[in-house]
């Protein structure tokens, strides 16, 4: 009675709820809570496979929102902002464009085999179940639009003695046309001056000796 009449001892209560949190620790020890909503996308352990502490389980994928990562060269990074437009495309998904924009632009940059590049992370906006984590993707992204301009391939472009020069059939004769240019893009650029017109025949591959540096551009007979 003297011992129970005052109630249980702190002691005795400080020492019951240790040993109790200490054996919830250890269940707690053998679940593995996701720290955010997801699919598992990859279990890496089997039963009855033996399992350290600290060994990685699962990979756990928000599907609900994809990002790709891409690279961009110091060249170009200068152009890239938050919120421009994304097109993307990926090897497993042929003949299928996706679109996006650009969420983030890295402030610092990575060197690479002395190759200088940005981190430019980009959220699709219209992925499906054909779109899954880890597949290759060539993003194209939207730093300028222009309407109502005259467009040359590149590959057609040759630069003799400091002058840009695309190489045009008129009556059976290839003629070398000076030209000024405007924006670009990795396949074509837009053309400010010069004799080209739309419709203009261009030739992409003129002979080498045509395209010499050695002297200006003339005429020859293909």
């Amino acid at each position: 009675w003297d011992m129970l009449k005052d109630g249980p001892d702190p002691d005795d209560i400080q020492a019951a709820q240790a040993r109790a949190d200490a054996a919830r620790a250890a269940v707690d020890m053998a679940l593995i809570i996701a720290p955010f909503d997801g699919t598992i996308t990859d279990a890496i352990p089997t039963p009855g496979d033996r399992v350290s502490p600290g060994s990685v389980a699962f990979r756990l994928d928000d599907l609900s929102r994809l990002l790709v990562e891409v690279q961009v060269s110091e060249v170009d990074i200068n152009t890239i902002e938050i919120g421009q437009d994304v097109t993307v495309t990926f090897d497993a998904a042929l003949g299928v464009e996706y679109h996006g924009r650009v969420v983030e632009v890295a402030q610092a940059a990575s060197v690479v085999a002395g190759v200088v590049n940005f981190s430019v992370t980009v959220e699709l906006t219209d992925a499906d179940d054909q779109v899954k984590p880890g597949m290759t993707a060539a993003v194209t992204v939207t730093v300028r639009q222009l309407e109502g301009v005259l467009l040359v391939p590149n590959r057609a472009v040759r630069l003799v003695q400091g002058k840009r020069y695309v190489y045009v059939l008129e009556a059976g004769q290839i003629k070398a046309v000076e030209i000024t240019l405007g924006a670009s893009s990795d396949s074509v650029s837009e053309v400010l001056s010069g004799e080209v017109q739309e419709g203009t025949i261009v030739v992409l591959n003129p002979p080498a000796d045509f395209t010499s540096m050695d002297g200006p551009p003339g005429f020859i007979m293909p």
